[in-house]
């Protein structure tokens, strides 16, 4: 079995028809644009032609068409079923090999990448982080700036200074606003408080100058003068005059 495996030749593993003859192609060739041909049609067309049949390109001897290696051949209808099984089945190993290959090599890539990523977060967190602007202000004049100060650029250094002073500005400014906000809020709270009992007393006052309470005035002086006919007229009229106003 091993033996007759190694002398036959590898079977594609989809059908592909040939261009010219559009049969299952035989001994395949194919040109520079990957189109697929026997290679005994490729070799009549070429005889009156120079170019490809299916994309026109030149098919020179600087340029020819090239045989698939481990394409279809004659041979391969006389291929048994456990061969052509083995064949499918080396040929998925392959793949598959492949396949893992290229993961391995995606994998560390990301890991290199994940690196880097990490890396850089550090240097942002370092630069843009409050506390750590002013921890490093305070320690700047007692400890290196670096642990190797060889591999540090100066220019880097006096621009990361420049970007922590910056943003330490920014800090104290920010946090002056929240201050002075803080502070007019209570204000304004205070001043709140004060409408609100101003608010509550000039109600009361409103409630207790209800027109009810005038109809009771009124019909406590007409009982009063009930008793004093000639009195009564003129005090009813400047009365009423007055609740006109």
């Amino acid at each position: 079995m091993a033996q007759t495996v190694q002398n036959v030749t590898l079977s594609l593993t989809l059908p592909i028809t040939c261009h010219i003859c559009l049969g299952k192609v035989r001994q395949p060739v194919v040109c520079t644009n990957n189109h697929v041909f026997c290679s005994i049609c490729i070799d009549l067309w070429l005889k009156n032609n120079s170019q490809c049949p299916a994309c026109r390109v030149p098919i020179t001897a600087e340029n020819p068409c090239k045989e698939i290696i481990g394409g279809t051949g004659e041979s391969e209808p006389m291929l048994s079923p456990a061969v052509r099984k083995h064949l499918r089945r080396t040929r998925l190993e392959l793949l598959h090999k492949e396949y893992e290959d290229e993961i391995d090599c995606l994998q560390k890539e990301v890991e290199e990448l994940k690196s880097k990523n990490l890396s850089l977060e550090s240097q942002i967190k370092t630069i843009l982080d409050p506390l750590t602007l002013m921890q490093g202000s305070q320690n700047e004049d007692k400890h290196p700036v670096a642990d190797n100060p060889s591999k540090v650029d100066p220019e880097t250094v006096a621009e990361w200074k420049k970007k922590l002073r910056t943003a330490n500005e920014i800090y104290e400014k920010v946090k002056d606003d929240v201050d002075k906000l803080k502070e007019a809020n209570k204000k304004l709270k205070l001043e709140n408080g004060g409408l609100l009992r101003e608010n509550l007393r000039l109600k009361a006052e409103v409630d207790n100058r209800s027109p009810q309470k005038y109809v009771l005035t009124e019909q406590g002086l007409c009982l009063s003068f009930n008793d004093s006919d000639g009195l009564w007229f003129p005090f009813d009229l400047s009365f009423r005059k007055a609740k006109c106003f």
